[in-house]
Formats: C-alpha cells, sequence, structure tokens
C-alpha cells in the first residue's frame, strides 16, 4: 500500500490526492481489502446477518468472482439482500440465475421467490407468463388475472390444487368474479347527457346524481333569466357556467363507471389476498437463521 502511495505521490505531487487515498484505505477493513474468497463469504455472512444488506451483496457478489461460481446458496443470498432492501427487480434477477441451473435444488424456491418479487414490483404480465407448476405459482398467476382484469382463467388449473381450502377459497372467488356484472361507460356517460346526474345512478352513486342535475339545472336556469332579461354579458358567462357543468358530468359520469368497475375487482383481490401462501409461510425465515 505504501508503495502505492509513493507512486501517485511521485507521478501527481498532489498532497490532497494522497490524503484522499490514505482515508480510503484507512476505512476499509481487512476483510473488504482480501481477496482469500473465504474470508470474503465469511464477511458477507457477518453482514447478512447484521442486515447490513446493500455490502452483503456486493461481498457475496465478490465472492462469486474470485471463486470463479455461480454458487446456488450464494445467489439466492444474494436475492433475499436485494429483496429486503426493497429492490425487488435486482431480487427478481439473481433469483433467475438459480432457476437456470437445472441442476440446482433451490430452483423451487427460487422459482417462488421470484414470482413473489415479481408481485411485490406489480408486474403482472410477467407472473402471467411464467407457467406455474404448483398451488403456490397457480395463486400469483391467478392473483394476476385478477389484477389485470383478465377473462381467461385457465380452469384446470383449479382442478390441479392440491391445498383443498386453498381451491375451495380460489373458486369462490372465481364463481362470485364470474357475476360480476361491469357498467358500461359510454352507456353511463350518454344517460348523464340526456338527464345531468342519470348515468350516475346506474352507478349506485345517487347522491353524485342528484348533485350534478341540480347544478345543471340552476346554472342553466339561471342563463336563461339573464337572457330573458336581455343581460348579455351575464348570460354568456352563466352558459359557460352551465355548460362546464354538463360536459363535467359527462366526464365524470365515464370515468366513475371505470372506478366503479375496478372497485369490484378490488374486493375480490382483498380477499384473495388474505390466503396469498409466501405470506403465510415466507420462504425466507430459514435463511434469517443461518
Amino acid at each position: 500500500m505504501i508503495r502505492f502511495i509513493a507512486m501517485i505521490s511521485e507521478k501527481t505531487g498532489n498532497l490532497l490526492l494522497v490524503t484522499i487515498v490514505l482515508v480510503l484505505f484507512s476505512q476499509l477493513t481487512a476483510s473488504e481489502l482480501s481477496t482469500d474468497p473465504k474470508k470474503v463469504l465469511e464477511f458477507a455472512d457477518h453482514l447478512f446477518k447484521t442486515e447490513d444488506f446493500l455490502r452483503a451483496a456486493i461481498e457475496y457478489e465478490r465472492f462469486l468472482f474470485l471463486s470463479n461460481s455461480d454458487n446456488d446458496t450464494i445467489l439466492f443470498k444474494i436475492g433475499l439482500c436485494h429483496q429486503f432492501r426493497e429492490r425487488y427487480d435486482y431480487a427478481g434477477q439473481s433469483f433467475s440465475r438459480i432457476i437456470a441451473q437445472d441442476d440446482s435444488k433451490l430452483v423451487s424456491t427460487a422459482r417462488i421467490a421470484l414470482l413473489y418479487n415479481h408481485y411485490k414490483l406489480q408486474d403482472w404480465v410477467a407472473i402471467q407468463e411464467f407457467a406455474y407448476e404448483n398451488d403456490t405459482e397457480f395463486y400469483y398467476y391467478y392473483l394476476a388475472s385478477l389484477y389485470r382484469d383478465s377473462i381467461s382463467v385457465n380452469i384446470n388449473g383449479f382442478n390441479n390444487i392440491t391445498d383443498d381450502s386453498l381451491r375451495s377459497a380460489l373458486m369462490d372467488i372465481e364463481q362470485r368474479r364470474s357475476h360480476i356484472r361491469r357498467k358500461s361507460p359510454v352507456f353511463s356517460s350518454i344517460l348523464s347527457a340526456i338527464v345531468p346526474g342519470l348515468g350516475k345512478t346506474n352507478i349506485r352513486r345517487p347522491g353524485d346524481a342528484l348533485f350534478s342535475f341540480g347544478m345543471t339545472s340552476f346554472a342553466g336556469l339561471v342563463t336563461w333569466q339573464a337572457f330573458k332579461a336581455n343581460l348579455l354579458i351575464t348570460g354568456i358567462v352563466s352558459s359557460g357556467i352551465t355548460l362546464s357543468f354538463y360536459l363535467g358530468t359527462i366526464y365524470g359520469t365515464y370515468v366513475g363507471t371505470i372506478l366503479y368497475n375496478e372497485s369490484l375487482n378490488d374486493k375480490l383481490i382483498e380477499k384473495l389476498e388474505q390466503y396469498n401462501p409466501v405470506l403465510k409461510n415466507p420462504y425466507w425465515q430459514s435463511w434469517q437463521k443461518k
């Protein structure tokens, strides 16, 4: 190290640069400077246990580089490090590297971990494109279909569920889902165009419907009275207000109908979330004890 610093000093003649290098080296521990894979791994495990997950992930990656390997256990720990620091994209990359190893004993766990991290990222497309193989994997597939409001769900998936309680719960939710009657945003908007606020009764919002009808009617009445009394400026202003109320009611009905349809699915999703198998039995608990 001294020769290295002397070389910098000789070539640059910059005392400040030498000072910075000294400070940086002084802050590094022996484990962080070591190129012995065994010591690097011990240090990484220490960081993992103390929940210094960012540094732990870096040290685990350094171990893989120094040992020139793709150790599945270390890859899984790297994935957990990123998951615990809520970098689910990086976590997914590590778990994917394990899945690519056909001979790894951690493939099944890594598959669930990958799906869980997709779930945290709300990457529903990736989950639905993932070919499910067991109950837990099908659960995430079905959850993604609810979030995407997908109509097509493979019914055979329900029949292949081995957990009776989970199969019963999912089939009950699917049955409720099949009976959902969604409203047409266009039809609701047309109703509000005919009678201001009428479309909002179609999505069970009578209070909003009455308010929209009342405000639009009142503004229209003021406009009519203004023109009747030859108050041209007042009539023009109030007609603009009337038009804004009228168009706003139509647009609000359209958006409100979309939100109404989404809320129907949200209730099913809230119920389904109660059966999340990973949250009931977290795959990372045993790793935290190691």
